[in-house]
């Protein structure tokens, strides 16, 4: 049980992962938000709702992480760290996000809004890792 309380605090709960949950769950909060107020309230098909609700969402993560998550990494241009965590991001959405989407609610059977957040749950762990090795990765 040390063993692995040690490996929580030293693996885990570095302050550069609580502070990418943290952006994380204020990406699913405008993510879901827009999903629903979209669909529910302006009619518009959920596959379309989900894809308008994931791009704003990786649109504030992105100023969110670049600011807070990891402002200590030397930078490259703005536009081309913009360009890579879009790119990262980007593909574990449609990867994770939108065909778990699809899949949840098409094939299994599951509420949209349900299906969404596992789909987020996926994308997240690959988010972090292709963003810390590549977009936010700190300059020799």
């Amino acid at each position: 049980m040390r063993n692995l309380i040690t490996y929580i605090r030293q693996n885990l709960l570095q302050p550069r992962i609580l502070k990418f949950a943290v952006v994380g769950l204020s990406g699913v909060a405008v993510n879901m938000g827009l999903l629903y107020v979209f669909t529910r309230y302006l009619g518009l098909y959920y596959l379309l709702s989900s894809i308008i609700a994931i791009e704003v969402s990786i649109l504030t993560n992105f100023v969110l992480n670049d600011i807070w998550t990891w402002r200590d990494r030397q930078k490259k241009s703005y536009g081309k760290r913009m360009l890579q965590y879009h790119i990262s991001v980007g593909v574990t959405a449609v990867l994770a996000n939108w065909l778990l989407l699809i899949f949840f609610t098409e094939v299994a059977g599951l509420h949209y809004m349900i299906a969404n957040l596992i789909g987020i749950s996926v994308g997240m762990l690959f988010n972090y890792t292709l963003n810390d090795l590549w977009t936010f990765r700190g300059q020799n």
